[in-house]
């Protein structure tokens, strides 16, 4: 069995001490974890996470994140993570809510590099004075 913690900035968020398969999806596509797989590292997108724990199944919608994988460890580091049953309405949420993130946060980046070119030109402006 593996041990799942699944852990968000501001708390743990779930704790699964028998968790007999994990299902994510990473950079390099959808994977499945089983308890005598290797220690492995991906880097989690946007998108559904389903932990198999006896006859029960939890499934996330989870946010970019981190997972690691250390014996019967894993940890998995996220910024944003939604338990639910609906499959079709976590797929919603993924396409919805963690995409509108992305997007704002990528304005925020353009507006910033914006202000960080003016801080520059300005300097180099001075320094032909």
């Amino acid at each position: 069995m593996m041990e799942v913690t699944l852990v968000l900035p501001h708390k743990i968020y779930c704790q699964h001490n028998d968790v007999e398969k994990l299902r994510a999806e990473g950079l390099e596509g959808h994977f499945t974890l089983l308890p005598a797989h290797i220690d492995y590292v991906s880097v989690l997108v946007p998108g559904i996470m389903q932990l198999t724990t006896g006859n029960q199944e939890h499934i996330f919608a989870v946010d970019h994140g981190t997972l690691v994988k250390i014996g019967s460890a894993v940890r998995i580091s996220c910024r944003n993570a939604i338990e639910g049953e609906d499959l079709t309405r976590l797929h919603q949420v993924v396409k919805e809510k963690f995409k509108e993130i992305d997007d704002m946060e990528k304005k925020a980046r353009s507006a910033l590099l914006g202000l960080e070119y003016g801080v520059i030109r300005r300097f180099a402006e001075l320094g032909k004075e």
